[in-house]
């Protein structure tokens, strides 16, 4: 684990220091304080070992260290702290980190009874699409619903979308739906420009604490009956054969 973090370190600090309009390229941000590359990757991870990658619309990536709420920076690296008035991108690299941070939240909810193949839907909920339509647990009763969760960060999960459009072309008589925990703008542009044709429920909450923390994306199949009959974490061609597999074998009865 140790040597993975340092090779990410050293990828991600391999910057220039100085760019245009005297702005910085950080190498950290920890607590919301952001820092220079100056800063060693022994004294960082001594913060945090806990980590996640920001990246600005430029391809700029900065190692975001997660920490808990009322994070103070210590004296022994206020030196390498870069003030956010000098960050470059700073508003990007911010929008992105409480993204991350009400993902988090969510995936890490505690008292959630999560999907089990076999077992019915737990609890009820009430999520809307990019159409403004209330979604709830009877409304996916009567026909095999396939649900996708994923979210803007998650690169596979974008690169799958073309294929899965497929799907919904072979399948009319398939519900399919896309869940993701953020805004409707950020979904709507994802999903126009990648062509991804399904239902997309928006500000998810009910989908997004079951993914676990085995990662995006989480599909599930639920059948007529609203029991689950497949969840997984992950994808490939694989796993996408494995999903259409248990479509075709529902979707007859």
């Amino acid at each position: 684990m140790k040597n993975l973090l340092f090779l990410l370190g050293l990828l991600l600090c391999v910057i220039p220091k100085i760019v245009a309009q005297d702005k910085i390229v950080p190498c950290y941000r920890i607590g919301g304080h952001y820092f220079s590359k100056d800063l060693s990757m022994d004294e960082a991870f001594k913060i945090s070992s806990s980590i996640k990658v920001l990246g600005d619309n430029e391809g700029n990536r900065v190692i975001n260290l997660l920490v808990d709420d009322g994070f103070k920076v210590p004296k022994s690296i206020k030196k390498y702290e870069i003030p956010f008035e000098k960050v470059k991108n700073a508003e990007q690299l911010e929008e992105g980190a409480q993204n991350l941070a009400k993902m988090n939240k969510l995936i890490n909810s505690t008292g959630v009874a999560m999907f089990q193949v076999g077992k019915a839907l737990p609890d009820d909920f009430s999520e809307t699409d990019l159409n403004g339509k209330t979604w709830t647990k009877s409304d996916v009763k009567g026909r095999v619903t396939v649900v996708n969760v994923w979210y803007s960060g998650c690169g596979p999960c974008r690169k799958e979308m073309p294929v899965l459009s497929m799907w919904k072309n072979k399948y009319p008589g398939v519900l399919f739906i896309s869940a993701n925990f953020e805004e409707a703008d950020k979904v709507k542009r994802i999903t126009d420009k990648a062509g991804f044709n399904w239902t997309h429920i928006v500000d998810d909450t009910y989908f997004t604490k079951r993914v676990g923390k085995q990662g995006y994306p989480l599909t599930i199949v639920v059948d007529k009956d609203g029991i689950v009959r497949y969840c997984k974490n992950g994808t490939n061609d694989d796993i996408r054969s494995e999903i259409l597999q248990v479509v075709e074998k529902w979707n007859k009865l």
